[in-house]
């Protein structure tokens, strides 16, 4: 009896494991057939011509993400933009003093270039295909809405196939439609024999042939991650998170012997070229038998870049050209000091200068090339970037900055500090800082536990704040807004004298992240609400007026503030925004932003300093821009 239990129950077993084989059969089935589906249907493609626009100045990163070679000259593309290289009379690229032709754009962080017969065609990352045509540019608009371009690459009859994290898309010459040829996420797009298209993203590698699209298969991984695709001696190459790999006669891709660690690869004079991860000043090439040999470069490298007949590559020093089996420079960085990443966190005037914190490094100041002080007078062209803390610092991750009492007060994930310009002094408290204000006693520190008063009483959710992590911190009347993830409270004389948190129906969400104390107001940011508006003096009663037009905007820590009298606040990924002059509604302003993600805002001497994730600009407060 008890051997045919066991064996009904072995049975049963077989049987739900074959079931649950089917099932996972059919599953890919259902997935392959999704990928391998008529998904190309055409919808239609308008050229729109994008309104010309003031230039704005740019400081951040220099990293270059794509180049490409046209009759007009070199250009290049990355967070700074979209710019031209001065030319020589030979026709080669000197000095880094590009012509930047961004104005236009919506952003300025451009992923991708292709040449489009003689246009030059530039794919946002932040959403969004241009054509630049005699000087001026044109949005793509397809019926697919708006498209976050990671690759584009066009065929030698013209077709332009664009990679983006809506799908594979084909874009004929003179054709006024554009089909999706599959729905999965791309990263990159190379062309193969026959008409056959690679494209690779964070779901897989697969080939588009006419109508049809398969799924590769990688060694090891079910839906391997795929970085970059090349085609190089007909074969498949793919850089992964464990390596290069390439296609072999069963259609299986398999690591390549000596593509440990490669980032970036590029085909160039019948060679595949591969820089390494973590970078360093060494490129590697294969040739097309599968000889594998190295040659350094005078300073660290990060990417390469086939341009026509020439190979490029970006490096810590700028762009360099590989030049008869040697690599010259031939367009430096303006910035050679490091002064951490471009992603900006806070900032603040201290000592007369714009002082920048980097929620990915320390902190910088914005100087003229004489030592004149930064003033209205002083041209954007005059200015750059200089660290005035290293890796070494205590300083890193800033979240708010706040000249008070003579010093620069700093808060950052490493904690809250004091710096008078060259000594970092540790402020009282514990943990990460967020938030920082000056209230009459002194400053009052936001930490992840509480807001510290000046008198060195920490509040928290304990005494009757919303939360604990206060992230903003304004002062009103006689005592302090405290902001939270859950909600908004008020402190006076050293307790909580009211609180609004969720629930309650007064926030348009509870996480508050900026806030502006107005006479007989105050004006309250979230991150997914909007604003809203409390009106009324500090007691625990008053009116509030929400702002219909900023329903689920997402306002960044410490983006909202008064500027010649009128209110600024900065969203993450919908741009810059400025109350009407009768306070009734939020209008945007359409300028050519580092990124649509706003992360700091200040004011002096007229401008209006805008920092983001991919860089700091700055805008004349008084001129109007809207669209």
């Amino acid at each position: 009896m008890a051997d045919g239990t066991f064996r009904k129950l072995a049975g049963l077993a077989v049987s739900l494991l074959l079931v649950a084989a089917i099932g996972l059969m059919v599953l890919n089935r259902r997935v392959d057939h999704a990928l391998q589906a008529d998904v190309s249907d055409a919808r239609p493609v308008d050229f729109l011509a994008l309104p010309e626009r003031s230039p704005l100045p740019f400081w951040g990163g220099e990293d270059i993400e794509s180049v490409v070679a046209l009759p007009g000259g070199v250009y290049v593309a990355g967070g700074f933009g979209v710019a031209r290289l001065e030319s020589m009379p030979d026709g080669r690229a000197v000095g880094f003093d590009r012509i930047d032709i961004s104005a236009a754009l919506p952003t300025r962080r451009a992923s991708r270039l292709s040449a489009w017969r003689s246009d030059l065609v530039a794919g946002l990352d932040s959403g969004g295909l241009f054509v630049y045509r005699v000087g001026s540019w044109s949005e793509v608009r397809s019926g697919f809405g708006e498209l976050h371009v990671r690759d584009l690459v066009e065929t030698p009859a013209g077709e332009l196939w664009i990679g983006a994290r809506e799908g594979l898309f084909r874009l004929g010459l003179a054709e006024r439609s554009m089909a999706r040829l599959h729905t999965a996420s791309v990263r990159s797009v190379a062309l193969g024999d026959g008409g056959r298209v690679v494209s690779g993203g964070e779901t897989g590698l697969f080939v588009t042939e006419g109508r049809v699209t398969s799924r590769l298969k990688v060694e090891g991984a079910e839906t391997a991650w795929v970085e970059e695709v090349a085609v190089f001696g007909r074969r498949i190459f793919a850089v992964t998170p464990t390596g290069l790999v390439t296609e072999e006669k069963d259609g299986v891709l398999r690591a390549v012997a000596g593509g440990e660690n490669v980032a970036s690869v590029a085909v160039a004079n019948d060679r595949l070229f591969a820089t390494a991860e973590p970078s360093d000043s060494s490129l590697r090439w294969f040739d097309p038998a599968g000889r594998v040999k190295a040659e350094q470069l005078p300073s660290v490298v990060r990417r390469v870049f086939p341009a026509a007949d020439r190979l490029l590559a970006d490096t810590a020093d700028g762009l360099a050209e590989r030049f008869h089996e040697t690599w010259r420079l031939i367009a430096p960085r303006r910035q050679r000091g490091s002064f951490g990443g471009a992603h900006i966190g806070a900032l603040a005037v201290f000592h007369r200068r714009v002082v920048i914190g980097f929620f990915d490094g320390g902190l910088a100041e914005l100087v003229p090339s004489s030592m004149a002080p930064v003033d209205a007078e002083t041209q954007a062209s005059e200015l750059s970037l200089r660290p005035i803390t290293d890796r070494t610092s205590p300083i890193w991750a800033v979240n708010a900055l706040l000249d008070a009492g003579g010093a620069l007060h700093v808060a950052s994930l490493r904690g809250a500090f004091r710096f008078d310009g060259s000594r970092v002094v540790p402020l009282e408290g514990t943990g990460a800082a967020f938030s920082l204000a000056q209230t009459r006693g002194g400053v009052a520190i936001g930490f992840g536990e509480g807001v510290l008063l000046p008198e060195q009483k920490l509040l928290s959710a304990f005494h009757g704040l919303p939360g604990n992590q206060a992230t903003a911190l304004s002062q009103a009347e006689g005592g302090l807004l405290v902001g939270t993830p859950s909600g908004l409270g008020y402190v006076e004389g050293r307790r909580v004298l009211w609180r609004v948190a969720s629930g309650e129906g007064k926030l348009p969400h509870p996480w508050v992240t900026a806030l502006v104390s107005l006479k007989g107001s105050a004006l309250v940011g979230t991150y997914g609400g909007g604003i809203t508006r409390r009106v009324g003096s500090m007691s625990d009663k008053a009116e509030w007026k929400p702002f219909p037009e900023t329903e689920g905007l997402k306002v960044n820590t410490g983006c909202l503030i008064e500027a010649k009298g009128r209110i600024y606040m900065g969203t993450d990924g919908t741009g810059l925004f400025r109350l009407s002059v009768d306070g009734t509604r939020f209008e945007r302003l359409m300028l050519a932003l580092p990124s649509l993600r706003i992360t700091a805002l200040l004011e002096k001497d007229g401008y209006l300093y805008v920092g983001t994730d991919e860089g700091l600009t700055r805008w004349p407060v008084e001129q109007d821009d809207r669209r």
